[in-house]
C-alpha cells in the first residue's frame, strides 16, 4: 500500500507546490513510483510538471464530483515512475459543487482505493485554506507534511 503524504498549510507563499514537486522528483528520480495530486485549483503543480491546464479536459474534478470518471482515466505520465492527477480550472467550483454531496470529505480517499498499490507515494498539494479540498487532502492521507 502507498504511503499518502498530504503537503498542507492554510498560508499561502510557504512553499507547499515546491515541497510536492521537488520531492516528488527525487522519490521518482530514486526509483519510486510517485502519483502528485494537484488538489489545488491554481494548478502550479500541474504547470510545474508541463502540463497546461487550461487545455486538459479532464482532472481532479471530474474524479470527485462524476462517479464514472476514474483516477485512472485522468492521470497523465510525466515520466515512468511519475504520474500526475491534474487540477484544471474547474476544480475552483468543486468546493461549492461538493456541498450537497453524500460523504463530500471522503471522495478522494475512495477514488485512491483503486491506485493506492500502483504507487510507493501518493503527494497531495493542498491549496492554502481549510476547505472542502483541503479536507479532502487531508482525510485522503496516511501521512502529512506540514510546510
Amino acid at each position: 500500500m502507498g504511503r499518502v503524504i498530504a503537503i498542507v498549510n492554510q498560508k499561502g507563499g510557504v512553499g507547499k507546490t515546491t515541497t510536492t514537486v521537488n520531492l516528488a522528483a527525487y522519490l521518482a528520480e530514486a526509483g519510486k513510483r510517485v502519483l502528485v495530486i494537484d488538489i489545488d485549483p491554481q494548478g502550479n503543480a500541474s504547470s510545474g510538471f508541463g502540463f497546461d491546464t487550461k487545455i486538459l479536459t479532464q482532472g481532479l474534478y471530474e474524479v470527485l464530483l462524476e462517479p464514472q470518471t476514474t483516477v485512472q482515466q485522468v492521470v497523465k505520465a510525466h515520466s515512468d515512475n511519475l504520474h500526475l492527477l491534474p487540477s484544471t480550472p474547474d476544480l475552483a467550483g468543486a468546493a461549492i459543487d461538493l456541498v450537497g454531496q453524500h460523504n463530500r470529505e471522503f471522495r478522494l480517499r475512495e477514488n485512491l482505493r483503486e491506485v493506492i498499490d500502483l504507487y510507493d507515494f501518493i503527494l497531495i498539494d493542498n491549496p492554502p485554506s481549510l476547505g472542502l479540498l483541503t479536507i479532502n487532502g487531508l482525510v485522503a492521507a496516511n501521512s502529512f507534511d506540514y510546510a
